[in-house]
């Protein structure tokens, strides 16, 4: 026995190196853990209340936009569906879309000017500008029947201001 435990010492004592490291580690561990604490934070979810009628309803038109096209999206991933039907409601999906494009392309170009603050609302064939203003200037006018035509190819025809008078 003597002559085995002599023979295969270097052994025992990598054994008892890897077991004392392994101990060790795993205390480690144990005692950072317990050492970390954590805090909770509560969370609120935040809301932004829209500051003006302008604004309550581009919220609404937003929300409403926003489930229309998930419902078309939904429309468009059944495999069940025919293919004809999701055609379609990859088409509506996609007029949607760029609807709204051409929304926010309107809008966008108009914060600058003196109509701000507005909302367009585009459908086939017009374009309705609402603003708070009381009333606009013949250069307004020209610009948002230009601006108009260049994002949403609407005629000057079909585009219809609306002011607070």
């Amino acid at each position: 026995m003597n002559q085995f435990l002599v023979k295969y010492r270097n052994y025992f004592l990598f054994v008892a190196l890897l077991a004392t490291l392994a101990i060790s580690y795993f205390a480690q561990q144990e005692r950072l853990l317990e050492a970390s604490t954590t805090v909770n934070l509560p969370v609120e979810q935040v809301t932004v209340s829209p500051s003006g009628k302008l604004e309550e309803f581009r919220l609404r038109r937003d929300e409403s936009l926003q489930t229309d096209m998930a419902a078309l999206q939904a429309l468009c991933d059944q495999e069940n569906l025919t293919a004809q039907t999701r055609e379609d409601a990859a088409a509506k999906l996609q007029a949607l879309i760029d609807t709204r494009q051409a929304q926010l392309a309107l809008e966008g170009a108009l914060t600058q000017s003196g109509v701000y603050p507005c909302v367009a609302v585009i459908s086939p064939g017009s374009v309705t500008i609402v603003t708070e203003k009381a009333t606009l200037s013949d250069g307004e006018s020209a610009l948002v029947m230009t601006l108009a035509q260049a994002h949403a190819g609407v005629e000057p025809s079909g585009v219809r201001v609306m002011t607070a008078n």
